[in-house]
């Protein structure tokens, strides 16, 4: 497919065009499973042009030379509306206990890096889906702890009981965002 929006139909309900981003020519380069059991994928996705919001382009370009270590850092949680059709928790609670056990056996970071095609990196575990995105053309260094107390956190609270279908977390300065949704 030559144009790839993912996020866009879950942005379109929630309003919220910020996070929303292009992957041309979509290309999964590395397939691997992770955690204690090996039973989630993750995907080192690749896209042919460079990752960036749709609609604040401008912005970016000032981001390039702040800090890399984003460990910590705020974001901005937005819930998909209407409810219906989200991923289910306990499901998403794999995704987040695998980087919770990648984090004590191969290392708390990890890299976002568009010069090696870790700009999009994506977890799968049966109904939950997860990514994180680097939003600029520098390396941003995340923790897994981090990623998945979001992971847990988006998929609880962003369910049907608060009118919703899973969430994204946006970095206030947007150079990157994590979203939990239904695979």
């Amino acid at each position: 497919m030559r144009f790839v929006s993912f996020l866009a139909a879950a942005l379109a309900f929630s309003g919220v065009a910020h996070a929303t981003f292009q992957c041309d020519d979509k290309k999964v380069l590395k397939q691997t499973y992770v955690g204690e059991n090996q039973d989630v994928s993750v995907e080192y996705v690749h896209c042919s042009n460079a990752i960036r919001p749709v609609h604040d382009r401008i912005a970016v370009r000032g981001l390039q030379e702040r800090q890399t270590d984003v460990c910590g850092a705020t974001c901005a949680t937005n819930c998909f509306t209407p409810s219906g059709g989200g991923p289910d928790p306990n499901q998403c609670a794999v995704i987040a206990d695998a980087l919770l056990y990648d984090s004590q056996n191969i290392g708390a970071l990890f890299n976002l890096d568009p010069a090696v095609n870790t700009s999009v990196i994506t977890m799968q575990y049966q109904s939950c889906k997860t990514f994180i995105v680097n939003q600029t053309n520098s390396t941003l260094q995340y923790c897994r702890t981090d990623w998945s107390s979001l992971v847990n956190w988006l998929a609880t609270d962003c369910q049907s009981t608060q009118n919703a279908h899973g969430g994204n977390c946006v970095a206030s300065d947007q150079r990157w965002f994590v979203q939990v949704q239904h695979s």
